[in-house]
């Protein structure tokens, strides 16, 4: 029988186990190729997650920043791509970060051929590589794929810089129903596929799918696909993937402080230690205590309704899953392990040395 009440609250509890699970899991959905992920290491941040997906036999990797791409090099992870078009300064610590870390490939991605007229500036003196990132009908980022052939074309003029492949994430494709959503992949890559009919894509790498549609995705042997949350998985993404798919790795606990109402008590979980992205009521799910709602939080405070709280206690430790674990562990320092020691999130930081 697990206790908790040695552990810090608020906070996140790993259990490495779990994670192992899900590594192994995601590995045989692609029917047991690595080489078919590129995992996205934003939920995670951690060298300890690193280090178990390289020890499972996955050898490419996604991040947003910099400091992402530096913890992976510090694993000697063979090859990175930084899904953010890098400008400004960012350009400088990119081609530190690749000088740094010789036994690591860094790419980037770019939608604009300002942005990759500028990148082949900088690497002067040197060569890099770069994905073309698609607007797949989020429009967050990215060029529409009907227009994209020009820039590819640009691209291939630059003698600085080496167009690696195609990066298409498509994670406003959420669809709760798989046909809908599998439909849905359908009529938004249609674009795509109209795109690699018009250029030799046989050398280039395709990276595909946020963690929703990893589930259509996978079924196309052309495609690298790039899903994150899967490591540690979350209330939000459960709700999407078959029951059972992936374990929740990461537990939050807190602990009752206060009963400042007959049918409320207060915990120490304020908007700091869990994710206030969402409404109030997808912030957190409660494992022993399935009809539990969490009515207001504050910086430190969590106020929640549970009926008649006479039988709970002052430091009663309270078990909860995030809905959306990405953001809730870039606010902690640390992670717990349930059997013992600290993972650092050393990348929610946003430089590490470069």
């Amino acid at each position: 029988m697990i206790t908790f009440d040695t552990f810090e609250s608020p906070g996140l509890i790993v259990y490495p186990e779990r994670v192992k699970r899900n590594i192994a899991k995601v590995i045989e959905m692609v029917n047991g190729n690595p080489s078919r992920l590129r995992p996205h290491i934003k939920t995670h941040k951690t060298k300890e997650g690193n280090d178990l997906m390289l020890a499972a036999g996955i050898t490419k990797f996604k991040c947003a920043t910099i400091a992402e791409a530096e913890l992976l090099a510090l694993s000697e992870a063979p090859d990175v791509l930084i899904s953010m078009q890098l400008i400004g300064p960012n350009l400088e610590r990119f081609k530190n970060l690749q000088a740094h870390y010789p036994k690591t490939t860094f790419s980037s991605i770019v939608d604009d051929a300002l942005a990759a007229s500028e990148l082949n500036r900088i690497f002067a003196d040197g060569k890099t590589g770069v994905y073309v990132d698609l607007n797949m009908g989020m429009n967050r980022t990215g060029i529409k794929p009907e227009r994209a052939l020009a820039l590819i074309q640009h691209i291939q003029t630059l003698p600085n810089i080496t167009l690696r492949g195609l990066h298409a994430y498509d994670g406003h494709i959420r669809d709760k129903v798989y046909e809908d959503r599998a439909k849905h992949v359908e009529t938004d890559f249609t674009a795509f596929y109209k795109l690699l009919e018009q250029i030799d894509h046989s050398n280039q790498e395709l990276v595909v799918s946020g963690t929703p549609s990893f589930l259509v995705h996978l079924n196309n042997p052309l495609f690298t696909c790039s899903p994150g949350t899967f490591i540690f998985f979350d209330a939000g993404y459960a709700t999407l993937f078959p029951e059972n798919t992936f374990e929740f790795g990461v537990e939050i606990i807190a602990r009752i402080i206060s009963k400042p109402t007959d049918t409320t008590i207060c915990l120490d979980l304020g908007h700091k230690s869990v994710a206030a992205e969402n409404p109030i009521d997808n912030r957190i799910r409660f494992i022993d205590h399935p009809t539990w709602v969490l009515k207001s939080q504050s910086e430190e405070h969590g106020i929640v309704e549970v009926g008649d709280n006479a039988p709970f206690s002052l430091g009663e430790i309270i078990r909860m899953i995030p809905y959306h674990v990405c953001p809730t562990v870039n606010l902690h320092s640390h992670l717990q392990v349930i059997d013992g020691g600290l993972w650092e999130v050393k990348a929610r930081n946003r430089r590490l040395c470069y």
